[in-house]
Formats: C-alpha cells, sequence, structure tokens
C-alpha cells in the first residue's frame, strides 16, 4: 500500500515487493510491476522522441535559414545599387538561382521524411534486385560518363517483395553519396548477392573514396549529420539522403550498414527480406513505412 502510495505521486521508479507470487495480492503485484515497466519505456520513448524533433527543427531552420540569407543578401545588394549591369547581375543572379535550387532540394527530402515517418502502407510488388543494379549502372554511368560503373549480378536472381520507386530511390541515393565522395574517374560497383538459408538478399554500392571512419558510420544515417561540420553545403548535400535510406529499408523490414571496401573506400550494404518462394505475385500488407 506504501508503495503504491508512493507510485501514484510519481515516483514511477518503485516497484511492489513480491513475496507471494501465487497468491492473488501476489498477481497483483507482479501485474502493476509490468505496467510500470511499460510506462518507464513510454516515458523515455516519449522524452527521447522530443529531444530527436527539437534538434530536427532546430536543424532544419538552420539549413534553411543559410541559403535564405544569401538570397537577401544579393536582393538587398541590388536594391541599393551595389550591383550593376553586367556580370556582376549574371553572378548574382545565377548564386540566386543556386540557392533557391538548394532550398527547394531540402525541402523535398524534409516533405519525403515526413511521408516515411507517417507510416504509409507500401506498394508492394515482386522487384528483381539484378533488374535494379543493372538499371541503376546504365544511369549512373550516363550521369558520370568518366565513372566505370559495373553491376555484379546474382546467378540465383534474388527476389524481394517491395515497393519499386522507394527501393530504385535508396539504390540512387546510395549511388549519389558514392559519386559525390569518391575521386573523380575512380569505379563503383553495384553488388547482389543472396543468403537461402537467413532469407535474405543483399546488395552493395561500393566505392574506393575517402571511405568513413568506423566511429562515424552508425552516425551517418542521423538526419543533418555530417562528419566535417564545415564541408561545403553545396558539395555535402542536404544531409538526409541517407536518413531516407534508413527509414526506407527499415520500412521494408530490412537492415542499412555501412563497411570499410578493402583497399579504401566505403561499402554501404543493404540486407532485405527474399521473397516467399511461391508467392511472388502477392503483396505483402504488413510492409509499411516506419
Amino acid at each position: 500500500e506504501q508503495t503504491a502510495l508512493e507510485i501514484s505521486r510519481g515516483d514511477y521508479s518503485k516497484r511492489i515487493l513480491v513475496a507471494s507470487p501465487h497468491t492473488e495480492v501476489g498477481h497483483l503485484g507482479q501485474s502493476l510491476n509490468v505496467m510500470l515497466d511499460r510506462i518507464d519505456t513510454s516515458f523515455e520513448e516519449r522524452q527521447h522522441t522530443i529531444e530527436q524533433m527539437r534538434r530536427f527543427i532546430s536543424d532544419a531552420g538552420h539549413e534553411l535559414r543559410t541559403p535564405l540569407v544569401s538570397v537577401r543578401g544579393y536582393a538587398e545588394m541590388y536594391r541599393h545599387g551595389w550591383i550593376t549591369e553586367g556580370e556582376q547581375l549574371d553572378q548574382a543572379m545565377e548564386r540566386i538561382e543556386k540557392e533557391a535550387i538548394r532550398m527547394g532540394s531540402l525541402v523535398d527530402d524534409l516533405l519525403a521524411l515526413a511521408r516515411l515517418d507517417e507510416r504509409r502502407p507500401l506498394d508492394a510488388t515482386p522487384l528483381e534486385l539484378n533488374k535494379i543494379a543493372s538499371d541503376a549502372a546504365l544511369d549512373t554511368h550516363a550521369q558520370a560518363p568518366d565513372r566505370e560503373v559495373t553491376a555484379i549480378e546474382d546467378a540465383a536472381g534474388p527476389v524481394v517483395i517491395g515497393d519499386e520507386h522507394k527501393v530504385r530511390q535508396v539504390v540512387t541515393n546510395l549511388i549519389g553519396n558514392a559519386l559525390r565522395y569518391s575521386p573523380e574517374g575512380s569505379p563503383i560497383e553495384i553488388r547482389v548477392s543472396s543468403d537461402a538459408a537467413k532469407g535474405s538478399a543483399v546488395f552493395e554500392i561500393v566505392d574506393h573514396g575517402e571511405g568513413i571512419p568506423e566511429q562515424f558510420r552508425t552516425k551517418i544515417f542521423d538526419r543533418f549529420w555530417r562528419a566535417d561540420t564545415s564541408r561545403n553545403r553545396e558539395t555535402g548535400g542536404s544531409g538526409l539522403g541517407l536518413s531516407i535510406v534508413q527509414s526506407i529499408v527499415a520500412a521494408h523490414g530490412g537492415v542499412v550498414s555501412a563497411h570499410e571496401t578493402p583497399g579504401g573506400g566505403a561499402t554501404f550494404r543493404v540486407e532485405l527480406p527474399l521473397a516467399p518462394l511461391g508467392d511472388d505475385t502477392v503483396p505483402i500488407p504488413r510492409l509499411g513505412l516506419k
């Protein structure tokens, strides 16, 4: 009774001492302890969510503020007559256009993450990873002709159940990351493999660039996280691409991780559940965005 009174006053760390677990009072005490454990967990999750949201809003505001300040600055310079006709005006308009494009890209990424957080159901269909890899290699070569992009397919022809648009978005984001952080002209590989025993299919995006230090390999999937805060924001991206990748992969019941490429570079590995055998035409309704 005393313990219950202290709990009612807000001390949720208290637990009821169950001396006789096989009695009715003992059963009641055990049930209350289980309930208190769940309340504690809920409070911790709620606090973690609030802290994440505050940090996310702060980071998003900071990211949007930077290009807005640039646009406002050029507009004021023009209004005060400090920018004249000719080369100066052309340069100012070019900078305003680039900042507007970057803001648009950032807003698109924010909207994508907001939709992912809403846990909307996926448009799940059977997907051949070999085909997705070969298509991605062709698209990347068209985008960067100086790169040798190779799709290494799996003879087993792994099939997963997922949203084709979003799975392709994962591949596109990871390849874009590889192009951005590896030297011009260096090769990129897209490897597909499968493990029937584990019931999983794997595709990897392999680059031969600067790589990712081990202590950063989990943090890189956090929203707006950058290893180098002084990195140029135009070349460094919005800091949301890998967060979008992680959210999409998690929605498909998979896992994404970063590893070191032998000889130097970064390898991003995505593991997805294989499609059920003999049932490759029926979408799985349990898949949902997280």
